[in-house]
């Protein structure tokens, strides 16, 4: 099943996204993840907004490719215009989704497009070793 997870951010603030249901067999996939200012058209506040997505509830204050608990990274920049956006196409969120407004000061929408994933066992148990260990 599909879900859309949508809704905005204040700057510098984390929000828990999604609740371990407890059944490490059932996971998600982030399919796609999309940021933007609240107000892209205001010239005075004319700067880049930037959000992690992550499985740890830490606030994140940079990208870190290398910490496994990081699975997404977004960039929307008003001026000049700049998109970013990648995800980790390997990782299965388990266990709780978090996302973190990196800009200070600027508030941000979001909407992220998750995907259910069911699991065996073994695959439910690498994926949360992965979570915690997991760094090429």
């Amino acid at each position: 099943m599909r879900k859309t997870l949508r809704g905005q951010l204040e700057g510098r603030e984390l929000r828990r996204l999604l609740i371990d249901d407890g059944d490490f067999q059932h996971g998600f996939i982030v399919e796609e993840f999309h940021i933007s200012p609240v107000n892209p058209l205001d010239e005075a506040n004319s700067t880049a907004t930037a959000a992690i997505l992550h499985i740890d509830n830490e606030r994140r204050p940079q990208f870190d490719w290398s910490r496994p608990q990081q699975i997404g990274w977004a960039v929307f920049n008003t001026n000049p215009t700049n998109l970013f956006s990648l995800i980790d196409p390997d990782h299965i969120v388990v266990r709780e989704l978090y996302i973190t407004n990196v800009n200070v000061v600027q508030s941000l929408n979001y909407m992220i497009i998750i995907r259910d994933r069911s699991m065996t066992p073994a695959q439910g148990v690498l994926q949360m070793v992965k979570e915690v260990t997991y760094n090429d």
